[in-house]
């Protein structure tokens, strides 16, 4: 004889949501504003949780993508679906003993009609019913959130500039409590940068550069005379040319150098410090992977052994 047993009912949490219905609210009619005298900057700076408040720090945060920094919420989202996989593995322990239930039962019981679970077998159809929901909501949790998590981890640089917007008391300190779990804080922007470039970027002289400047946009930017805007461009061109720069010295130095040099020991010391040199740069100049790195720096040495070999040969004649 099967023992027989029924799951609990889904958990509902007595806290409303204010995402669970999507009623559409009535708008109240807001009287047009008259004439308001206009506050100095001094006025604004002291009260900015009147004058600024998330209006401004909404502002401010979306015009830049070192300040848009968000938590992940990770030991959460990971929670959320442990509970829904141990819901659904519930689902599917019921589902079979029901089907064992009615394969031994008499002759009058079904496994092969949903039709028939509709009217003589509610239990299965409800569970059904909760079942398509439920799968539909972990598949899709679980395939957002695995591109939540492959964003880019906030750097340090990112998360200072979040904890100088605080001083400023625009925003309720409780409400912007979520900065200190900076283990946790992701960074939207998710374009690979080169080790080069995000040292260019932190340093605070190049990007207070008057050359690194960003065109004013009073439409996207935060009018504020405490946020400084670096043109994005500005610092990728410096990149560029920084790179090139260096790859014409990594080219041009040892050439020269080992045409004033004499003994085939010297000038393999020469090569083989080139060679390292040129491996750790492009390690951080660019993004390529390691097996990349080796490609590039074996055919690097491969022209400066050319050179060498024809140097000697011209000795030698």
């Amino acid at each position: 004889m099967h023992q027989t047993y029924s799951l609990p009912p889904p958990v509902v949490s007595g806290l409303q949501s204010p995402f669970i219905s999507s009623y559409p609210i009535e708008l109240q009619n807001i009287q047009p504003p008259g004439n308001r005298p206009s506050v100095d900057d001094s006025t604004r700076r002291k009260k900015a949780w009147k004058h600024e408040g998330y209006k401004e720090f909404s502002k401010w945060m979306a015009s830049d993508d070192d300040f848009f920094i968000f938590r992940r919420y990770q030991s959460l989202n990971a929670r959320t679906i442990l509970y829904m996989e141990d819901r659904i593995g519930q689902i599917e322990d019921r589902l079979a003993q029901i089907h064992d239930e009615n394969a031994h039962g008499d002759e009058k019981r079904r496994n092969n009609s949903f039709r028939w679970d509709m009217e003589f077998e509610p239990e299965r159809d409800r569970l059904m019913c909760e079942l398509t929901s439920l799968l539909h909501h972990y598949n899709q949790y679980i395939h957002t959130f695995s591109k939540i998590r492959a964003r880019p981890r906030a750097e340090q640089r990112q998360v200072k500039n979040l904890l100088e917007f605080r001083k400023r008391g625009a925003i309720r300190a409780e409400e912007m409590e979520f900065i200190d779990n900076d283990h946790d804080l992701i960074s939207i922007n998710d374009h690979p940068s080169t080790p080069l470039g995000k040292m260019l970027a932190a340093t605070r002289i190049i990007r207070l550069s008057r050359f690194m400047r960003a065109k004013p946009d009073t439409r996207v930017q935060s009018t504020s005379k405490y946020t400084h805007y670096a043109s994005d461009e500005a610092l990728s061109n410096l990149s560029t040319t920084s790179i090139i720069a260096l790859g014409l010295c990594m080219l041009l130095g040892p050439i020269w150098w080992l045409e004033f040099v004499s003994g085939s020991k010297t000038r393999l010391g020469i090569i083989t410090g080139f060679l390292a040199f040129f491996m750790g740069l492009m390690s951080l100049a660019t993004v390529n992977r390691p097996f990349e790195v080796v490609a590039a720096s074996a055919a690097y040495a491969a022209v400066l052994m050319v050179f060498m070999q024809v140097d000697k040969n011209s000795q030698g004649g």
